[in-house]
């Protein structure tokens, strides 16, 4: 007498018992309410199992998928890449007016006869101790602590923008979504 197992039941719904085996489960299915119960179950997932319906998928379907792979594949560092010029652009911009302001600071304190009875070198040399007095005063003290503080904002904005951005993207392509 062989012992009744769900994978035995399987065979036998699927009708790969041999007659001896297939008469033995009868017999075991006639005498035992729990094995009946069990084999109906299996029954029942069988014959739905036979009735689902296999899912159509497009001819198009492998490429349309691959093209979203591909877009999101060179989205990213496109995208990437904005945001790093666009914050180096800002970055080189607030250089170029601190060095505008310290420029004009120069010219707005040198003396007005610069061209008129000095020589090219004098000239110079009293624009080049402005300038050099200007930086030294631009970057002390509380322009200094200013200047730290726009750059440091700057970049832990800047950081915080990135690091969501990467998130965000990682986020999409695991739940495969669109950027």
């Amino acid at each position: 007498m062989i012992q009744i197992t769900d994978e035995i039941l399987n065979k036998y719904l699927d009708g790969e018992l041999s007659r001896e085996e297939s008469e033995q489960v009868k017999y075991g299915l006639s005498t035992s309410e729990e094995l009946q119960k069990k084999y109906n179950a299996l029954k029942l997932v069988h014959e739905k199992l036979f009735d689902m319906k296999e899912d159509e998928v497009s001819p198009a379907f492998a490429d349309k998928i691959m093209n979203q792979i591909v877009r999101r594949k060179f989205a990213i560092p496109k995208q990437q890449k904005y945001f790093i010029v666009s914050i180096a652009t800002f970055i080189t911009l607030l250089c170029l007016i601190i060095f505008g302001f310290v420029i004009s600071a120069i010219i707005s304190s040198a003396p007005s006869s610069i061209g008129e009875s000095k020589s090219v070198l004098d000239s110079v040399s009293t624009l080049t101790d402005g300038l050099v007095k200007t930086l030294q005063h631009l970057f002390s003290g509380k322009g200094l602590s200013i200047i730290g503080s726009v750059f440091s904002l700057l970049i832990i904005v800047s950081g915080y923008f990135f690091f969501e951005m990467q998130k965000r993207a990682k986020a999409n392509l695991s739940n495969g979504q669109h950027l």
